[in-house]
């Protein structure tokens, strides 16, 4: 699996920061933005976390390719609407080197490794046959299965990434996509940390919700002693398993 970050907003923290303020300032924007300090763009980041006000976030935007992942993920991906989507076709395009993902726990089995690989394997002479036969592209592809790898470009804003890390992080996730979740993840708190910090799976956000003073995500992963105090997760766990679920999700995906 490959993951970069191809193109983002530039300014996104002080972006978001200074459309923040805006919602509760008199002041016009331009001084608003001149005058911005950084512990001020720290506060107002913070305060759109406090009040679940994350439409400023949507002004700040993030395209990705991502790359080596099945047709499984990428079903799973597109169901985040707010985004766009660029995929290598199959329809227009032949396929040569194909590949295939081959899941974890598949992979654990030499007995259902084999058994799929030589599923897989089958299919992709059946695909070169028809195609060879003069069965175009478009129908050929029917013979191939959802572990064929491709690749694609995303671009998301930044509320709704929030919201797909919500979601995809979490150990409810399934393994390949909750990996791409973490390793984007990563990227944007490499480019952003004052912003990302806060993002993480659904259980954080809601903590957050409920919480005098919200807790940064890199905490709950680094620090001992660090406590929820949510009764349970939105999933149901409760709430002494909380944080050994988040670093376990993080340990396992970091394999």
């Amino acid at each position: 699996m490959k993951v970069e970050v191809i193109s983002y907003t530039r300014d996104c923290e002080k972006l978001i920061a200074a459309a923040s303020k805006l919602t509760l300032s008199k002041k016009p924007f331009e001084e608003i933005w001149g005058s911005l300090s950084e512990d001020e763009i720290d506060t107002w980041i913070k305060e759109t976390v406090i009040r679940w006000h994350f439409s400023p976030w949507e002004h700040c935007v993030y395209t990705f390719y991502i790359g080596g992942v099945s047709r499984v993920l990428t079903h799973q991906l597109v169901r985040h609407r707010i985004a766009s989507y660029s995929q290598h076709s199959q329809r227009f395009k032949a396929l040569h080197d194909i590949e295939f993902v081959v899941p974890d726990r598949i992979n654990m089995s030499e007995e259902a490794k084999r058994l799929f690989l030589d599923t897989v394997d089958n299919a992709r002479d059946a695909y070169h046959k028809l195609i060879e036969k003069g069965i175009p592209f478009e129908d050929a592809r029917y013979v191939l299965p959802q572990a064929v790898t491709t690749k694609i470009l995303v671009t998301m804003n930044a509320r709704e990434l929030m919201h797909f890390f919500s979601l995809r992080m979490c150990t409810r996730a399934q393994l390949e996509i909750r990996r791409l979740a973490w390793l984007m993840w990563r990227k944007v708190y490499e480019l952003h940390p004052r912003l990302w910090k806060w993002a993480g799976p659904r259980c954080l956000q809601t903590e957050n919700l409920i919480r005098r003073n919200p807790i940064e995500f890199p905490r709950v992963l680094e620090e001992a002693g660090v406590e929820f105090v949510s009764e349970k997760c939105p999933e149901g766990l409760p709430r002494e398993s909380i944080v050994k679920c988040l670093r376990h999700s993080y340990h396992e995906v970091s394999k």
